[in-house]
């Protein structure tokens, strides 16, 4: 996943300017996509083109190797705090999954 970063703030995604300095050169580098469970919420009631795969959960997962945060779906329950990788990308949407209990390694 590549990071965008610019006077310590750091984004998933690149902004013409920074919100801190407003510099428009940013550093670019690539970090695993690995990260753990910051905040979700479970959608039961989802909007027409996601309806038929509800109930899923939205989640906001703190990269481990980035100071940022990345919005994504997953479809397995959920907990704050739980290890989680980057499954796959869809229609510009990521999507998680949990890391099996044995390979977390702290």
């Amino acid at each position: 996943m590549k990071i965008y970063s610019c006077c310590g703030n750091e984004s998933i995604t690149k902004k013409y300017f920074c919100p801190e300095c407003g510099s428009s050169e940013f550093e670019e580098r690539e970090v695993s996509n690995d990260g753990t469970v910051y905040s979700f919420t479970k959608i039961h009631i989802a909007p027409a083109e996601f309806a038929g795969i509800a109930p899923y959960y939205v989640v906001l997962v703190q990269l481990d190797e980035a100071n940022a945060k990345v919005t994504a779906r997953m479809e397995e329950e959920v907990a704050i705090g739980d290890k989680v990788v980057l499954d796959r990308e869809e229609g510009g949407a990521y999507l998680y999954k949990k890391v099996p209990s044995a390979e977390v390694v702290n």
